[in-house]
């Protein structure tokens, strides 16, 4: 709907606009070598902020993005309640800030995460986000417009060599998607799912799942070079990580997902794991003012 010649359209030139494997120096490797996944959708059709509560509550208590504190129990809650470990890594501000100081005994920096891949302490479970503040300046690395895409690459490429050469690799399984598509065109139309209680009485009438998102899965037991066409959606991975702990769901949706061990094949395991040459950065610089127009959040 919009163009430079129509520039009062909410839309810019770039809306259909897409990178070429060349262009990639992180996920044009990574995704032909390892595991994707074609019919991978984000958890509902809303903001990056209901969608983020899906990750970690298989709910969301919200249909927009705002700050109010939720009480809607996690994953992280599970995870406590029967003595295993789980760490939650943030680059600025930690997300699950929105659950007050209820988990700020989990809450560690970035530069914890990579200590621990490097000392082969890793949690049982561990959710490591981007920069979440610098997205409007063009130097975020979440691939966010308007940021430099070579930043968020550089920042997958790290938490890639952290794993795949952590003594916890043998064990280990790498998920990499996005909290939601952003707003770019996908003619696979998002299918439906049960809606739990604190979503419906957040206003969700339809349980429709959103656009799907990249998904990307890292592991000795991952298959090479394989593409999986098993709907999947963000509490795929809840459903994985209760299936291997044996945790009770969180709600109907995560206990009704399709599980996201499907797509590992643990009577092969293959320990080798290709390394790919990614530029560090960093890289862009900050936006002027006049090219600065307001988007709505998408982190991975």
């Amino acid at each position: 709907n919009g163009s430079p010649a129509n520039p009062g359209q909410a839309n810019d030139p770039f809306a259909v606009g897409y990178y070429t494997q060349a262009d990639l120096a992180f996920f044009g490797n990574a995704a032909p070598a390892w595991t994707v996944g074609d019919r991978y959708f984000a958890g509902i059709m809303a903001e990056t902020y209901p969608n983020r509560f899906f990750q970690h509550a298989a709910a969301t208590d919200r249909l927009v993005n705002t700050t109010a504190l939720s009480s809607l129990p996690t994953i992280w809650d599970r995870l406590a309640q029967a003595g295993l470990t789980g760490t939650y890594y943030y680059s600025d501000v930690p997300f699950l800030g929105l659950w007050g100081n209820k988990y700020e005994a989990i809450m560690q920096p970035f530069s914890q995460f990579l200590a621990a891949a490097g000392s082969g302490t890793l949690p049982a479970v561990a959710f490591v986000d981007p920069r979440f503040e610098d997205e409007s300046s063009g130097t975020s690395n979440d691939d966010h417009p308007h940021a430099d895409v070579r930043n968020g690459e550089a920042f997958l490429s790290q938490i890639y060599d952290a794993v795949r050469t952590s003594p916890n690799w043998s064990s280990t399984v790498l998920v990499i998607n996005f909290d939601e598509w952003g707003g770019f065109f996908d003619h696979v139309p998002p299918p439906t799912a049960p809606i739990p209680a604190a979503t419906v009485m957040a206003g969700d009438v339809d349980g429709r799942l959103g656009f799907r998102v990249p998904l990307l899965v890292i592991s000795p037991f991952a298959r090479r070079g394989f593409v999986s066409h098993e709907t999947f959606d963000h509490t795929s991975i809840l459903r994985m990580i209760e299936w291997r702990f044996n945790l009770p769901p969180l709600t109907v949706r995560d206990a009704t997902a399709n599980n996201l061990a499907d797509v590992l094949d643990f009577g092969n395991p293959q320990l080798a794991s290709p390394g790919f040459s990614v530029p560090a950065g960093p890289f862009g610089a900050v936006c002027g003012a006049a090219a600065v127009r307001p988007r709505k959040s998408e982190s991975r």
